[in-house]
């Protein structure tokens, strides 16, 4: 059971009061001031404490403080909640309280919940389950077998069949998703493996397809999408709120192909761009995002968040990657010397300084010691591409 004490805030409600956090399962408490929060704090001892900095009765700086030089409390995690975009003062305040980590309001729900899965070590997942399966028609079997996706490209397609299946051999695959038959390709079975007992029943095989020569256009429409994109219901499927999340994943080379994608979004004018599966992006793949970007007419208002360093350090290069969009986060590298060890944070733009023509990332504590972490890249150069914005 995850102990969390937080200050009284609709907004992280909302959040813990999500599935996500129901199948965690986690024990709230709730202070409605400053004596209050800290009395519960004190008593039950929580793995995480998510504090507003403006509290009745005190600060919340002050009580993140109180909390850190605790030897009983020191312990515990402490998130400080920023509401407004973060000034010289309120950083000097910051770095005095000590905390663990800072979230500026609002935040989206999947980025709050990775803060919270990666103080308690849960892995964050940066590949999504494919939705499709497939038919696979073997040359010396009577119709076909029936197996599933777990990895797409427009080149080719990782698979699971219930069939033993040969290196080099020649085989004819129909692809299913959302109740639609897509046209039939031609493979050639690259690798195949005994699939592990855990993964499926004994006898399926695990198998890397490679195509073997032009496929139909309606199916390469299809890869490409389940290559590079997949479109939802904005903040998770919260039906109050407006638009799309897009996430983005994958590489972004010079087979990258955004047509599709434009298609889909033609009829939409709210676009959150989710970059946290962006795994690299080549500059022929810079030049088809941004002309992908340029597509994107005047009536539609887009944003990215959680980009990953891939997207944030292209994007500081090449300003054009954000195009007219505003960035709500970014990973961001972080050393430890105690530790030796590097470490990505997840931070959200309103928690960093903008000092005259400046960027100064927060200071944060490494989440295997305590210690603190050290910004391990130039923050001029790494954050350039956010100066436009407010």
């Amino acid at each position: 059971m995850l102990r969390i004490v937080t200050t009284n805030n609709v907004e992280v409600f909302r959040h813990l009061g999500s599935l996500a956090f129901q199948r965690l399962g986690i024990e709230h408490k709730v202070g409605s001031n400053y004596e209050e929060t800290l009395s519960l704090i004190n008593a039950s001892k929580p793995e995480i404490a998510i504090i507003d900095t403006e509290l009745a009765g005190g600060s919340g700086y002050d009580l993140c403080k109180h909390v850190k030089s605790s030897d009983d409390l020191k312990g515990i995690h402490v998130i400080l909640l920023l509401s407004s975009i973060i000034n010289r003062h309120e950083l000097d305040k910051i770095d005095g309280s000590n905390c663990d980590d800072i979230l500026a309001l609002p935040i989206h729900s999947d980025d709050f919940y990775h803060h919270i899965a990666q103080i308690i070590g849960l892995p964050y997942r940066r590949d999504r389950r494919v939705g499709v399966t497939l038919d696979v028609v073997l040359p010396d079997v009577d119709g076909t077998v029936t197996g599933t996706v777990f990895n797409v490209s427009s080149r080719g397609v990782g698979v699971q069949v219930p069939a033993a299946l040969k290196n080099a051999e020649q085989v004819t695959v129909r692809f299913k998703h959302d109740g639609i038959v897509f046209p039939d390709a031609r493979a050639t079975v690259a690798w195949a493996k005994k699939a592990p007992a855990e993964a499926s029943s004994a006898g399926d095989t695990m198998a890397g397809l490679t195509f073997t020569e032009n496929i139909p256009m309606r199916t390469r429409l299809l890869l490409e999408q389940l290559s590079l994109y997949d479109v939802a219901p904005a903040d998770g499927g919260d039906p109050n709120a407006d638009g799309v999340t897009v996430s983005l994943q994958g590489d972004f080379t010079e087979i990258t192909d955004f047509t599709s994608l434009a298609e889909r979004l033609s009829d939409e004018t709210l676009i959150d761009f989710n970059a946290a599966a962006v795994r690299y992006i080549s500059s022929a793949g810079v030049r088809a995002w941004c002309q992908f970007l340029n597509t994107l007419d005047d009536t539609k208002t887009y944003s990215f968040r959680h980009c990953s360093m891939a997207f944030a350090s292209q994007a500081a290069m090449v300003p054009m990657v954000i195009g007219s969009g505003d960035v709500l986060s970014l990973e961001a590298p972080y050393f430890c010397e105690r530790c030796d060890r590097e470490e990505l944070r997840l931070l959200e733009t309103k928690a960093l300084l903008r000092d005259e023509n400046h960027i100064v990332p927060p200071q944060l504590s490494c989440s295997t010691c305590g210690g603190e972490l050290e910004f391990d890249d130039v923050p001029d150069r790494y954050f350039a591409f956010l100066r436009h914005q407010d």
